[in-house]
């Protein structure tokens, strides 16, 4: 009788026993700057990068279990090494994610490679993250190259027209913040813009941690460009616009190249003086009739969740750390069936998402073993797009463009 009584309790406990309560856990490393000058960028990402976890989490799991991320501070590359070193040795993580920085990407997944993990970076784009011919490290977002180039592409394809003018009469500045991202993007653009017939003023670089870049806006007004493209992250970006005010330095067109470009905050910090300036990255806010329905529904899904959350709509950062990782649990791990890294990695390897079958309308296929961006999505690309009364708008290319650009040239300083 006592028997069959403690199977009894044991079956209704059983039963009793909510279903998240049953399920065992899959923990996943999450790395981003969360501290530094890179918190605001890293923040944004791994709060997107949440709302996939929740997401799948909501649906059941993966194979019954329930994913949990277990976050690393990298606000720095030594930073990110050693955290790295932690989640891969001391918390026995197999999978990794991050990490918003191409620097910090740089320093991490060199440990985890090495210990034979896998690293899954969903923000970094130096070409060379891509070009280590490392086994184990997928890119889900498009290179530095790409940008730049894109960059380039705009002021040719947008603003030349728009200001009446033939590309050998524009003069183009390329400014930007000395770590590899920013000087990769910046070399694209300059090679580029020289490719389609502009004068190159000057390309000049600067910290990003520098609190006065007066010299370099200095520099800006003598040589008079009618093109300022620039690669920053996020208070040098402020920064630049700023100083740019304060030394009456006026340009025909702005084009910065992802960082706070794209973000609520530096609308915040230039007022209606933001109109008018261009950004070239992705975009939560492109055309879905670019989307698959899974995909243009899996978006507002996302901007619903990130609104109710944070209290304002995703930024493009925000929303690649959700692309990214969505992509990574539902479409890789899903089909793996296990954290083990050789099946994660095969399953990576065999991914075959068509244009248009992610919220950012990307596809996504990795270039394989032979390929010298071993790892790199072959299907990412960025968007160009504008600030319009407040709002940042798709303006290029023509399938993912929700608007017209606004004419250039800018208005001088005193009349934004």
């Amino acid at each position: 009788m006592n028997l069959r009584r403690i199977l009894l309790a044991s079956m209704t406990a059983l039963i009793f026993t909510p279903l998240h309560a049953q399920q065992a856990s899959w923990k996943i490393g999450a790395l981003y700057p969360l501290t530094g000058s890179l918190a605001l960028l890293g923040t944004e990402n791994l709060n997107g990068a949440k709302i996939a976890v929740d997401m799948i989490n909501e649906q059941g799991g993966i194979a019954g279990n329930k994913i949990e991320l277990v976050t690393g501070d990298a606000s720095t590359p030594d930073k990110a090494q050693s955290e790295a070193e932690r989640l891969s040795s001391l918390e026995n993580l197999k999978v990794i994610t991050g990490t918003y920085s191409s620097g910090l990407s740089f320093a991490a997944s060199q440990v985890v490679e090495r210990r034979g993990g896998i690293y899954w970076e969903t923000g970094g784009i130096s070409d060379g993250l891509t070009k280590r011919g490392f086994k184990n490290y997928f890119r889900v977002v498009f290179t530095a190259s790409q940008n730049g180039q894109l960059a380039a592409g705009l002021a040719k394809d947008v603003i030349a027209k728009s200001l009446k003018k033939d590309v050998k009469d524009i003069k183009i500045m390329v400014i930007h913040e000395d770590s590899d991202y920013g000087t990769s993007v910046a070399t694209a653009a300059e090679t580029r813009a020289k490719e389609l017939g502009f004068a190159i003023a000057a390309k000049t670089a600067y910290k990003a941690t520098s609190t006065d870049l007066s010299p370099l806006i200095l520099r800006m007004k003598a040589e008079a460009p009618n093109i300022v493209i620039a690669s920053s992250y996020a208070t040098d970006a402020l920064l630049i616009q700023r100083q740019m005010k304060q030394l009456g330095v006026n340009v025909d067109a702005f084009i910065g190249t992802g960082g706070i470009y794209g973000l609520a905050s530096f609308a915040e910090g230039l007022g209606s003086a933001v109109n008018g300036i261009f950004d070239t990255e992705g975009s939560a806010n492109i055309n879905t009739s670019a989307l698959s329905k899974d995909a243009a529904k899996q978006l507002e899904d996302f901007k619903k969740r990130f609104q109710s959350a944070h209290g304002k709509p995703p930024s493009y950062v925000g929303t690649q750390g959700f692309v990214g990782t969505y992509v990574l649990l539902d479409n890789v791990l899903r089909k793996a069936g296990s954290l083990d890294p050789e099946k994660v990695r095969l399953a990576a390897v065999a991914l075959d998402i068509p244009d248009g079958g992610t919220a950012l309308g990307w596809g996504v296929k990795f270039a394989g073993e032979s390929d010298p961006m071993r790892g790199q999505n072959i299907r990412s690309y960025p968007v160009a797009q504008q600030w319009q009364n407040g709002k940042l708008v798709v303006v290029s290319p023509d399938k993912t463009k929700t608007t017209d650009a606004i004419l250039m040239p800018l208005p001088a300083w005193d009349k934004r």
